[in-house]
């Protein structure tokens, strides 16, 4: 199971992941207009990622190219099942009462939930 990230960990990932590769100099850029940081707390923050194990590099020319080892699919999908177990005893259609119990789900929301719902029914044996 992938640990959670921090605010700025999760924002330099959605960056590396939007990108496929990334240097900390492309990160820095992207994260700009955003937040104003300075270029070695992005530095930092990538170098943190890779003891973590979510990003690896290669070097290319004097710059890191660093790239996921996880996917956003991954992560996400570790992160949802984290929360199914420990805020509903791992019931994943208690999460979606909820979700569909919360005044800001739109009509748009409920259609594309049903057409989920109706393919997997179709899926399943």
């Amino acid at each position: 199971m992938v640990e959670p990230l921090g605010e700025l960990q999760l924002q330099v990932m959605d960056v590396v992941w939007t990108l496929g590769k990334a240097t900390v100099a492309d990160v820095h850029e992207a994260l700009l207009p955003e937040r104003s940081l300075a270029y070695t707390t992005v530095l930092t923050t990538m170098r943190a990622l890779e003891r973590r194990g979510m990003v690896d590099h290669e070097t290319v020319g004097k710059a890191f190219l660093y790239r996921p080892t996880v996917s956003r699919e991954q992560y996400t999908g570790d992160r949802v099942e984290k929360l199914v177990d420990d805020l509903f005893g791992g019931r994943q259609e208690k999460l979606l009462c909820h979700l569909l119990g919360a005044e800001r789900i739109s009509r748009n929301d409920l259609a594309h939930i049903r057409r989920i719902v109706r393919q997997a029914a179709e899926d399943t044996p």
